[in-house]
């Protein structure tokens, strides 16, 4: 469990005691309170006279990474990932006034459906994991009183009376209003679980149209077919673009950027435009649409220095993330491997002269933003393969395995 010395993580981490679960308390010492020491001590020393396992571990926070909360949380993450094992569970403490002040903060920053459905009680994290938040229910006068009925201590963070920031001012200004008009923990529960459902049905909207429009995993990514695209809906379009990119595990992109894709998906059939989208990119080729990791771009010097000796038999590390690999019929040998540098020229076993090899690369249908990439094999001075694309004419039969890393 994420233990902080809250009253919130204290509350959970009396009950997952009472309760004889098995668990290990995570504290994580962001240090940005001169008190930081102090709180991670505290929490130490409450957990040994429990007799619960503890981890502490020290960050740094970078304000720069979408701000200080923001820098704060995925510091968090990184800790918590760091430290599970494949199938683990974290518990987290959030609970129902969380849940209100996120779903508003959300509302304020102009958040879709699947934005405002906020916390979601277990979701996962990274491919084997998963974080469970068992006391959104509750409200925060509920820990409040069970803390009080147990005599349990926990620590203040002074910064969570500090309404510049959002969440505070919701938390201090906004939310006491509110609550004194209506129940605000019981009616927030009941929207999220609406615009929960309405999430899971955009999403099973977006599955089908993923499938229609024939996605399939590319050498680089994932594709779709473009003309079954562009035939949906603009409102389907955004919402099969969202789905992809979460998909494939990219950050949400914002409004403006998914305008910005469309209005480039329906540029000139002669235009290869390139959007980001969160942390993957847009493309378009021929008549499909590509969405791929970010792809860094081969100065000329590196495509200079990108000479490898290779005996055929081993994994071949490339540049980043590609690998070659010996496929099925490729000999070991002394080999050299490289990059485009231009010029070149090569006669496809299957071709009775010798052609450019960049028109060679078009004629294959390789992508244009790999062609600067694909691994050119040698044997002594004679081209023997073009990645996986082809071997040539005097050449081993079939090419080796050329492929990303993701």
């Amino acid at each position: 469990m994420g233990y902080s010395g809250g009253l919130d993580s204290t509350v959970l981490l009396h009950l997952l005691v009472s309760a004889e679960v098995p668990f290990t308390a995570v504290h994580v010492n962001h240090g940005l309170s001169p008190q930081s020491d102090k709180w991670q001590a505290h929490c130490e020393a409450v957990a040994r006279e429990l007799g619960v396992p503890f981890i502490g571990r020290k960050v740094q926070v970078c304000r720069e990474d979408g701000g200080l909360e923001r820098g704060a949380r995925n510091a968090r993450y990184r800790v918590f990932e760091s430290v599970m094992a494949p199938g683990d569970q974290i518990l987290l403490a959030h609970h129902g006034d969380d849940q209100a002040e996120t779903l508003l903060l959300r509302l304020m920053r102009g958040a879709g459906t699947r934005g405002l459905a906020a916390m979601d009680e277990c979701r996962a994290l990274g491919p084997h994991c998963s974080v469970l938040r068992p006391l959104l229910s509750a409200s925060r006068a509920e820990l409040e009183a069970y803390a009080g009925a147990h005599e349990l201590t926990w620590i203040e963070d002074e910064s969570n009376t500090d309404p510049a920031f959002d969440r505070n001012y919701l938390r201090s200004q906004v939310l006491p209003a509110l609550a004194a008009r209506w129940p605000v923990v019981d009616r927030v529960s009941r929207a999220v679980d609406n615009l929960r459902e309405s999430a899971s049905l955009l999403q099973e909207v977006a599955m089908d149209d993923l499938q229609s429009c024939a996605r399939r995993e590319a050498r680089f990514g994932e594709s779709i077919d473009l003309p079954g695209f562009v035939a949906l809906s603009v409102p389907r379009q955004k919402n099969l673009l969202r789905t992809w990119i979460r998909r494939v595990g990219g950050g949400m992109p914002e409004s403006a950027q998914l305008h910005q894709a469309l209005e480039q998906v329906h540029a000139e059939v002669d235009a290869q435009p390139a959007v980001t989208l969160g942390e993957r990119v847009l493309r378009r080729y021929r008549d499909r649409l590509y969405l791929t990791p970010q792809l860094q771009p081969l100065t000329d010097s590196a495509a200079g220095e990108g000479l490898w000796r290779w005996d055929g038999m081993r994994t071949l590390e490339l540049t980043d993330g590609w690998i070659l690999q010996p496929g099925p019929g490729w000999p070991a040998g002394e080999y050299i491997v490289r990059y485009r540098r231009g010029g070149e020229r090569a006669r496809p076993s299957s071709r009775g002269h010798s052609q450019i090899l960049k028109k060679l690369l078009q004629e294959y249908a390789l992508e244009p933003w790999l062609r600067g990439l694909v691994p050119l094999i040698y044997a002594g001075d004679e081209l023997v393969a073009v990645g996986d694309l082809f071997v040539t004419a005097g050449g081993p039969t079939q090419p080796p395995i050329w492929r990303f890393l993701d």
